[in-house]
């Protein structure tokens, strides 16, 4: 069943807690108004995917609440329910835009059903507006960058835990992107209107990352003049992004699970709790499992983090998406003073060839560095870092050779990184012709360099 938010409408109270209480039960993020203005209210302060509205109410009827629906929100759906259906409602209600019209008094597996078939409805259309999107421009939700396999089940994932309230848990290597896959969930899901706070985890003391999460009041500690609003309090209705959250002290996760579990938020020196409502997105390059076996991480916050779960691939496991990062990479250095507007296959198929295990931070990092040094208009093989255009290999055992060959052979792959890779510079630095070389590589079963 999709996960959406419902907001029922209705001006009598029995009737918004029934449906409320049912959806709620059924999965669906569910939330009630009394009139056509307080929902109007309600959707401008937090954008909700389906609306179940009584036609027949004071001040604001159903149908001119539909109306103000279509022209200010119109990626909400409305269904319409009444006690006194005629044709006439029925046909007038579709016209202007309604999904559905439900008669009262209805059964709720009724009302399930209706709104279950809309909400998978939305959740397909949306994931194929990401789809199109990522055909059209080549760029994934939150502008990240791939077409390979890895990152379409990524993709995939993002879609689909955006809109649930759960806690996701965002796994991988460093440099692969767990912030972008964050800031990704938070940008397709419901809270997308309210504020993004990411929390680095490993940057500061088990003290000052206290009163950065919670806040403090005047007094709390020493040189605590003024009270301050903690990042959760900051966050309000948006999500908060643990970023490297096994950095945490076991005394901060303690005080984060207690937040986490009273949805409550105390500020240091504070005796009046502050209702916690933003969603958790946490993130690791750690072994958050085997932290835990090891006394490291505490299990109850494992457990209470560790319920929607994305990994974000290595470089290495995508080497087919290498070609379109580097290139918006070049794109995103384009100015006056840079010659460089493209690269070159034969820098390509080294970049491809390498093993990144500094990920996509490293690839960057490396098309940089080899726009400066390049004369233009493209990055070619020469401008790249000896370890990645030479793929000269490592120094292999030597056990079986003599000392004479091995210090020659050493000697050899030594040449080769110095040139980066380059065959007849590698020669000149030996002191030996280009023929003897390709011999000697014969020889050594060496086959790197150019």
């Amino acid at each position: 069943m999709p996960d959406a938010c419902v907001l029922i409408v209705d001006d009598e109270e029995d009737i918004r807690n029934l449906c409320a209480d049912a959806l709620r039960e059924a999965g669906y993020e569910a939330d009630t108004a009394a009139s056509g203005a307080e929902a109007l209210r309600k959707l401008s302060a937090s954008p909700c995917d389906i609306v179940l509205s009584d036609i027949s109410m004071p001040q604001m009827g159903g149908l001119d609440l539909l109306r103000a629906i279509r022209e200010d929100f119109s990626q909400c759906d409305v269904i319409l329910m009444t006690g006194h259906a005629t044709v006439e409602n029925a046909i007038e209600a579709l016209r202007l835009g309604a999904y559905d019209y439900i008669k009262k008094p209805f059964a709720i597996e009724e009302l399930l059903s209706r709104v279950g078939r809309l909400a998978e409805r939305k959740e397909m259309s949306v994931e194929n507006r990401i789809l199109r999107e990522q055909l059209r421009t080549g760029h994934g939700p939150g502008g990240m960058i791939g077409s390979s396999s890895p990152m379409q089940e990524l993709y995939r994932l993002i879609v689909k835990f955006a809109r649930r309230p759960q806690p996701v848990l965002i796994t991988g290597e460093s440099g692969t992107g767990k912030e972008l896959v964050a800031r990704a969930i938070h940008e397709n899901s419901t809270s997308r209107r309210h504020p993004f706070v990411p929390v680095d985890c490993g940057a500061l003391s088990s003290t000052l990352m206290e009163s950065e999460l919670f806040g403090h009041v005047p007094g709390a500690f020493t040189g605590a003049a003024n009270r301050r609003a903690g990042l959760l309090a900051s966050a309000g209705n948006g999500t908060v992004f643990f970023d490297e959250i096994g950095e945490l002290t076991l005394e901060m996760q303690a005080k984060l699970l207690r937040t986490i579990q009273e949805r409550e938020i105390r500020s240091l020196g504070g005796d009046r709790p502050q209702r916690f409502d933003a969603r958790i997105l946490a993130a690791t390059n750690r072994n958050l499992e085997a932290a835990v076996k090891d006394g490291k991480f505490r299990e109850d916050l494992f457990f209470r983090l560790n319920v929607l779960v994305i990994r974000t691939p290595p470089l290495r496991e995508r080497r087919g998406d290498i070609p379109a990062l580097a290139i918006s990479f070049i794109e995103s250095e384009r100015g006056p003073d840079n010659p460089v507007t493209g690269i070159s296959q034969a820098a390509l198929d080294a970049l491809s060839r390498y093993s990144w295990p500094g990920n996509v931070r490293e690839l960057r990092n490396h098309v940089v560095r080899a726009i400066a040094i390049s004369d233009g208009p493209l990055v070619e093989r020469r401008d790249l870092a000896p370890e990645i255009r030479g793929n000269v290999p490592a120094l292999p055992p030597v056990e079986e050779i003599g000392k004479l060959e091995a210090a020659e052979r050493r000697a050899i792959i030594e040449a080769l990184h110095s040139s980066g890779g380059h065959r007849v510079q590698a020669a000149k630095i030996l002191g030996i012709g280009k023929t003897t070389l390709y011999k000697k590589l014969k020889d050594y079963g060496l086959r790197g360099g150019i």
